[in-house]
């Protein structure tokens, strides 16, 4: 099913589009994340699609939220419009784009 960028957002606030994730493994669960936006300490998926709504246009296949290297980075993976699979690494404190690839 495509969905349009702005629909997990519509759905979703923050991130609670993703599923509950454990701890332990990097992965930020959905009341850390939760907190983490109401302290202004990163960008909820909402104002995050909407940095990035051009890159995002197509299907969202999976989304997480995690620590690394000191960092908070969302990992998205989004099947475009062309068919192609990109994922896409971002700072979740300042949205801004880490890595871009496509999955081949």
């Amino acid at each position: 099913m495509k969905i349009p960028w702005i629909y997990p957002a519509l759905v979703a606030g923050t991130i609670s589009l993703a599923a509950p994730l454990s701890h332990g493994d990097g992965r930020v669960d959905q009341d850390e994340a939760q907190a983490l936006v109401e302290q202004g300490e990163m960008l909820s998926l909402e104002q995050l699609l909407a940095l990035h709504r051009e890159r995002f246009r197509g299907e969202l296949l999976d989304l997480e939220l995690e620590h690394k290297g000191g960092r908070l980075i969302y990992e998205v993976e989004v099947l475009g419009e062309d068919g192609r699979v990109r994922e896409f690494e971002l700072d979740a404190r300042s949205g801004e784009l880490i890595k871009e690839s496509f999955d081949d």
